[in-house]
């Protein structure tokens, strides 16, 4: 009985980190899933732009304090920009996915449609030639003829 506990507190662990992958991180509202990926192109960004700005700034040749200081209150007003461009890529990433989802439900729907009016339009087709031959038979019949006309079904069984 205490194996069979253990495997449902297991089990019951898995759905919630299933969930977990699912939930936003509140702050940035992006999906928990993809915060490692957000953070390392934030920090590409910022250290990419760093690299840009101590080049200028030394290329200026100014007294090393100021340089910094520059440096510092540019990578301070740069850090919310790479925050508010790397929210909305990964907003941008969920909202094609997104269209994505829809699109599918939309197909899945027109495929189920179309199955569904060439089943109908099949076997309206094979209800007519069950009447055609039906119909054949009956004349051939009433002439007295012999008909020797297989049924529909075994002439469509033979033509595939």
């Amino acid at each position: 009985m205490h194996f069979l506990n253990e495997c449902a507190k297991i089990e019951s662990q898995r759905n919630i980190k299933l969930i977990q992958k699912d939930d936003r991180v509140d702050i940035l509202s992006i999906r928990r899933i993809w915060v490692d990926t957000a953070l390392k192109i934030f920090s590409i960004e910022v250290i990419v732009y760093t690299i840009f700005l101590i080049r200028h700034e030394a290329a200026k040749a100014k007294p090393l304090m100021e340089t910094v200081q520059v440096i510092v209150i540019q990578l301070a007003a740069f850090m919310a920009v790479a925050t508010g461009f790397t929210i909305i890529l990964f907003q941008g990433v969920d909202f094609i996915m997104f269209l994505t989802q829809i699109y599918k439900e939309r197909l899945q729907n027109q495929v189920k449609k179309a199955r569904a009016a060439g089943i109908a339009e099949g076997k309206a087709e094979e209800r007519h030639l069950w009447i055609n031959w039906n119909n054949r038979r009956i004349a051939a019949e009433a002439k007295d003829e012999d008909f020797s006309e297989p049924p529909p079904v075994q002439s469509t069984k033979e033509q595939e």
